[in-house]
This record gives C-alpha cells, sequence and structure tokens, in this order.
C-alpha cells in the first residue's frame, strides 16, 4: 500500500512538472523572440557607428535564462520522502549525530551498582587492637551483681548499666524492681528503655545460677537472652560465659555449684550464641588455675570478684571489640 502511494504522488508531480515546464517554455521563447526583435529595432534606429541602447533586450535574455535555471532544477530535484539511492545510502549514514555517549560493545565499565557485602555478626571475638572506655558509650552491660561491681569499681564510666543485684535469674525477668520514672519494671523490661544502643553486652555470674539445674538455666536463659536482643535488633549483641569460680571457697559459703557445672551451661550459652548469631567473649580461661577453677585471690567468697581480678576482665573486652 505504501508503494502505491508513492507511485500516484510521483505521476501527480510529474505531470504538474510538464505543465509548468511548457508554460515556462512557451515565456522563454516569448522572451527571445521579443528581445531578437527589439535588437532589430535598435539596429535600424540608431545611425551607423553610434552607441545602441541593448538594455530592454538584455533584460528580455536575462529573464529566458532564469527560466531555463529553474526548469533544470525541477528536473534534478526530488521531493522529501523519496527512496535514496544506492550510492547515496552511505552518505546518509554519515550525516547522522548520535547525542550522547555510546557504549563500547565491550566496556568494562559496569552500570551496576556493587552489592554490599553483609556484615558478619557472630562467634568467638578474636583479640585486635585495644579499645578506650569511650568507645563503650553507646554500649549496655546487663546482668547481675557482676555488672552493678563493675560499676562502682569505677570500670566503663562511659557505658550504660542495667542491672539487679539480690535476685537470680529466674526473677530477672519476673520482679520488677527497677524504680523508673514511669514505674517499677524487670530487668528485661528496663532494658528496653535504652535509646542508640550499639551493643549489648549480657554477664550473668555463677552467683545468679548457682541454685539451678541445666534444663531451668537453659530455658530461663534463652528467654532472657532473646528479650534483650529483640529490644535492641540493630546492636551486636556480645554473650559472656559464666565464669568460673574457686569451689574450696564457694563451698565454705553454702554454694553448692560446681566448674564442671558451669562448663555444662556455658556450652549451651556458646550454642546459643551461634544459633542467634551473637558475639562470644570466649574468656573462661583468663580466669583458671591448672585445676580448671579460680585462682584463690581472684576472690574472696568463691563466686565475687576482686578489683584486680575486674583488671583482667576489662583488659580482655578492650581488646575484643568485633564492631
Amino acid at each position: 500500500m505504501f508503494r502505491k502511494n508513492n507511485a500516484v504522488v510521483r505521476t501527480k508531480k510529474y505531470g504538474k512538472l510538464i505543465r509548468l515546464s511548457v508554460l515556462f517554455a512557451a515565456i522563454a521563447i516569448s522572451a527571445g523572440l521579443i528581445a531578437y526583435g527589439w535588437q532589430q529595432y535598435e539596429d535600424t534606429k540608431y545611425p551607423e557607428g553610434t552607441e545602441k541602447d541593448y538594455s530592454l533586450p538584455n533584460a528580455f535574455l536575462n529573464f529566458a535564462r532564469l527560466i531555463n535555471d529553474f526548469l533544470t532544477q525541477e528536473e534534478e530535484t526530488e521531493e522529501p520522502g523519496t527512496d535514496i539511492r544506492e550510492s547515496e545510502k552511505d552518505d546518509y549514514k554519515d550525516n547522522i549525530i548520535i547525542v550522547g555517549k555510546e557504549e563500547p560493545e565491550n566496556s568494562e565499565v559496569s552500570s551496576e551498582i556493587p552489592e554490599e557485602e553483609p556484615e558478619i555478626r557472630g562467634g568467638i571475638v578474636q583479640k585486635g587492637d585495644t579499645a578506650g572506655f569511650y568507645d563503650f558509650r553507646n554500649s549496655l552491660f546487663v546482668g547481675d551483681y557482676f555488672v552493678s561491681q563493675a560499676e562502682n569499681l569505677g570500670f566503663f564510666e562511659h557505658t550504660n548499666f542495667a542491672y539487679v543485684t539480690g535476685l537470680d535469674m529466674n526473677t530477672m525477668l519476673t520482679k520488677r524492681v527497677i524504680k523508673t520514672e514511669s514505674g517499677y519494671l524487670t530487668l528485661a523490661d528496663y532494658v528496653k528503655t535504652f535509646e542508640n544502643i550499639e551493643a549489648v553486652y549480657i554477664m550473668i555470674s555463677a552467683e545468679s545460677v548457682s541454685w539451678m539445674d541445666v534444663p531451668t538455666f537453659v530455658k530461663k536463659y534463652t528467654v532472657f537472652a532473646e528479650s534483650v536482643a529483640a529490644a535492641h535488633p540493630d546492636a551486636h549483641i556480645y554473650i559472656q560465659p559464666v565464669l568460673p569460680i574457686n569451689e574450696e571457697k564457694a563451698a565454705k559459703r553454702g554454694y553448692t555449684v560446681t566448674n564442671e557445672k558451669l562448663n555444662q551451661m556455658n556450652e549451651y550459652i556458646f550454642a546459643l550464641a551461634e544459633k542467634n548469631s551473637f558475639w562470644i567473649l570466649d574468656m573462661f580461661g583468663e580466669f583458671t588455675n591448672k585445676e580448671g577453677g579460680l585462682p584463690a585471690e581472684y576472690t574472696t567468697n568463691g563466686i565475687r570478684f576482686e578489683k584486680p581480678t575486674y583488671e583482667i576482665w576489662s583488659d580482655y573486652i578492650v581488646q575484643h571489640k568485633a564492631h
């Protein structure tokens, strides 16, 4: 259909050109005849040897040439939209202007945004560069008497502390003993009130689990640790094992817990940390003697630490910061 319409347009065009050519040819011939006659008249009008005025016949001749040039141009000109000859296609391509930068076919530059590597969380924290206490300003230490004594002795003065004393692993979840402006809260609920926390350290001592059997400890510790993590989902969670005791001194104070039992609890703690991508502070060995227990000089009652022992603990913390 497209080719048929072009043929009709081309036929009408040629018919128009023929009519115009005939008209202009007649005008050109007439102009030529007028110019010739006028020249003859000028030759007879002026005497021999005088200058003759040929301006008018020249004007008719120039008009005839103009008509001839116009007819020649019409014949050579193609209307836009007609087919381009094969010999002209290359020139047509060369005249195409490309806007913008053309990418090479085998360009090494990729337009894809590189994917960010996922943040690594969880596992045993390896020793690294020593951090300062101020680096823990957005951290939160959560636990029992162990945490309260760390604050009382002046360690990590820029850190946030959340703890209860005189309670055990069970009552930390149920007893509302922490006084706030909005009322009394459990330790688990109090942890939720802190803002802009980047890291949470969970630290439970043997004093809070001494009466528990391992299954009960597993149940209570799981609920507590996961509630703390849920309160700060974007924070790094650090799990500290239950540190060893001096069994001889502890027995004199009526404690029946043993280091063997604590090791069983710590095995569960490490498994829980791995499951939830918590960081593990594997410091149990830092506080044991060759018998596998806490040296006598580290404690007065067999369970609670003295200040020199907290110094060993704080050195370990600042040298094992994973984020």
